[in-house]
C-alpha cells in the first residue's frame, strides 16, 4: 500500500454531503471524513474536466487496477505521524455492558497504533496504555499521544453550522418571489482545528498494477487539491497545495494471545454478487446517491460502511452505475473493497 497525506491549514472547511430524502435540508449534514465513493468521483471529475476523457482512467478502477480508501485524518508533528481509521462497527458487540461501554461506544476513530495493538475495548477505559482526544471520540496509545503532545481537551476537528444567503430554490420553493431570495439556511461542515506545532492532515491509501497508474493517480490528485474538494465549495477548504506520498504503509499487527484475526474494508463497499455478500459477516450500511441532476434524479444505493468484518481475504466489491432514468450521462457510484487485516479480542 501507498499512502498520500495532504497538509491542511487551520480553520479549512469541508462539507461532505449524505443522502437525506428530503433533499432541502441535505446541507444540513456532513460526513465526518471523505467516503472512498466521493473521493472517486472527485478524482474522475477532475481528471475530465482537467485533463480530458475519462473512459481509460476510470477503467483502472472499475478492474481494480488502481484501488483506493477512504480519505481519513492523520497528526504530524517532528517526532511522528499517528493515522487515524474508522472504528470496526462490531467491535462494540464483544465488549463487556459494564457501565463504561458508552464510553467506548463514543470512540468513532482509532489510531493505527491500537489498531495494530489488537482491539480490547474494555482495556481503553481502564489502562494508561490509552488516551482520548475529540471528547472521546478518538482514541490513541499514550505513546502516540506523548510524542504528538496532546492533550484530552484537543480535537482534530468540529461540527460547525455556517449560515447561507440566499435559500438554494427547489421544486418545492421556486416561486421566485422576492421575499424568497432573502432567507437564510444553514450549512454544515468539518472544520479543522488548530493544535499547535502539529500538521494535520488527510490521508488516502491506494495500490495500483502498473508505474504508469501511479504516475497519472499522482498528477490527478495534485489537480484535485488545487481545485478544492468536498461539496459548497463557495467555502472551500484549503490545503498546504502540497502533498507528500510515502512508499509503503503496513500495518503490522502484534502477535495477540487469545485474539481473534479477520479482514475489514477501509472503503465503501458494494458487494459484486450473492456469494460475496455471503462473506461478510457483520456490516453497518449507509444510502448514497440520489443527487438530483437537469431532468432527472440519480438512484440511491445501499453501501456497506468502512469496518465490515469479511471472512475471506477475496471480497473485491463493484462499481455500480446509478444514472437516473432521463439523464444519458452514466454516473457511477465506486463500491471497491480496500481491505486491510485486524485483531479484536472477543469477551464472549
Amino acid at each position: 500500500m501507498k499512502i498520500i497525506r495532504i497538509p491542511l491549514k487551520p480553520y479549512s472547511h469541508y462539507h461532505f454531503g449524505e443522502f437525506k430524502i428530503d433533499s432541502s435540508v441535505a446541507l444540513s449534514s456532513t460526513s465526518h471524513f471523505f467516503h472512498s465513493d466521493t473521493l472517486f468521483s472527485a478524482l474522475v471529475n477532475t481528471y475530465a474536466d482537467q485533463i480530458g476523457n475519462a473512459d481509460d482512467f476510470v477503467l483502472k478502477f472499475i478492474e481494480g487496477r488502481i484501488q483506493i480508501s477512504s480519505m481519513l485524518y492523520y497528526l504530524k508533528n517532528q517526532n511522528r505521524a499517528v493515522y487515524f481509521l474508522p472504528k470496526p462497527g462490531f467491535i462494540d458487540l464483544y465488549g463487556p455492558r459494564d457501565g463504561k461501554h458508552k464510553i467506548r461506544g463514543k470512540v468513532n476513530m482509532v489510531s493505527q497504533g491500537v489498531w495494530e495493538e489488537g482491539f480490547d475495548t474494555e482495556a481503553w477505559t481502564e489502562s494508561d496504555r490509552y488516551c482520548f482526544i475529540q471528547n472521546k471520540e478518538i482514541v490513541l496509545l499514550k505513546e502516540e499521544y506523548d510524542d504528538l503532545g496532546l492533550s484530552d481537551k484537543m480535537s482534530v476537528y468540529t461540527i460547525v453550522d455556517i449560515p447561507k444567503n440566499p435559500i438554494r430554490k427547489t421544486e418545492e420553493n421556486n416561486s421566485g418571489n422576492e421575499s424568497d431570495s432573502g432567507s437564510i439556511y444553514y450549512q454544515t461542515d468539518v472544520e479543522i482545528t488548530p493544535i499547535k506545532d502539529i500538521e494535520t492532515g488527510f490521508y488516502f491509501l491506494y495500490d495500483y498494477e502498473n508505474p504508469s497508474d501511479n504516475e497519472m493517480l499522482k498528477k490527478v490528485i495534485g489537480l484535485l487539491i488545487w481545485s478544492g474538494f468536498g461539496g459548497e465549495r463557495n467555502n472551500m477548504g484549503r490545503t498546504q497545495t502540497l502533498y507528500e506520498i510515502s512508499d509503503q504503509f503496513t500495518i503490522q499487527l502484534k502477535e495477540q494471545v487469545g485474539y481473534k484475526k479477520g479482514l475489514t474494508n477501509l472503503s465503501l463497499l458494494i458487494p459484486k454478487d450473492k456469494e460475496e455478500l455471503g462473506k461478510i459477516e457483520f456490516m453497518q450500511t449507509i444510502l448514497r446517491g440520489g443527487r438530483k441532476t437537469e431532468g432527472s434524479q440519480r438512484k440511491v444505493i445501499r453501501m456497506i460502511k468502512e469496518g465490515a468484518l469479511l471472512t475471506d481475504p477475496i471480497v473485491e466489491g463493484a462499481v455500480a452505475e446509478i444514472n437516473g432514468a432521463l439523464n444519458e450521462t452514466k454516473a457511477l457510484r465506486y463500491g471497491r473493497a480496500f481491505n486491510i487485516p485486524l485483531q479484536y479480542k472477543t469477551q464472549l
